[in-house]
């Protein structure tokens, strides 16, 4: 019976290092995705500017 509950308890804490781990990853993908949206902005920024100064030689 000790060894049950040992290997439940090894199970778990397994399992618990897991969620630890998947919870990381999705925060450092989640911090990811805000950068990317953020260089995207400033992209299309850009663009726009571009195109203004672009439409000025435009006969």
């Amino acid at each position: 019976m000790n060894a049950s509950i040992e290997e439940i308890a090894s199970v778990s804490e397994e399992a618990a290092a897991g969620v630890e781990q998947a919870a990381a990853t999705a925060e450092q993908s989640s911090s990811s995705m805000e950068e990317v949206a953020g260089s995207s902005e400033q992209l299309a920024k850009l663009a726009e500017e571009m195109n203004e100064l672009v439409a000025r030689f435009k006969l």
